[in-house]
């Protein structure tokens, strides 16, 4: 194997990651009519409950406008319930329907192959530290330094 330079971007660095893990578990999980983005937004609602579209954009580290876009078809599919907040009728809640959460009853064993997939090719320790480096990343107040 040649050796790899690494990127003198870190974003860029990333976003290349990023995108070729995602094709690992969009592959994945195709069988369950799912990609990443999806199956993500329907099990973290399935794990936290009914959201507003605010906190579920902050849960995924994803802004409103993609989310939104992304939520479009899932609902179209009935997976997802749109609904108005009973404290303000303007604000949208949602929330897993019965079909989405099958769905990702039946995506989850598909996305967990992905998962041992991923820790057998990169190596279980490097993983974790890797998914640990990552959460630092996500959380780490750069607008503000």
């Amino acid at each position: 194997m040649p050796d790899i330079v690494p990127e003198i971007c870190s974003c860029a660095a990333l976003r290349q990651a990023a995108r070729h893990v995602t094709r690992l578990y969009d592959d994945a999980l195709a069988p369950a009519g799912l990609g990443l983005n999806q199956f993500s937004i329907l099990a973290k609602l399935g794990r936290s409950g009914p959201s507003s579209l605010q906190e579920l954009a902050a849960l995924l580290v994803m802004d409103r406008s993609t989310l939104g876009h992304l939520l479009r078809p899932l609902a179209a599919r009935r997976l997802v319930k749109i609904g108005a907040s009973r404290e303000d009728r303007r604000q949208r809640v949602l929330s897993l329907t019965p079909a989405g959460s099958t769905l990702v009853a039946k995506a989850r064993p598909l996305w967990a192959q992905a998962e041992r997939r991923f820790e057998r090719v990169i190596g279980a320790d490097d993983a974790r530290s890797l998914r640990a480096v990552l959460k630092q990343v996500a959380t780490a107040p750069f607008l503000h330094a």
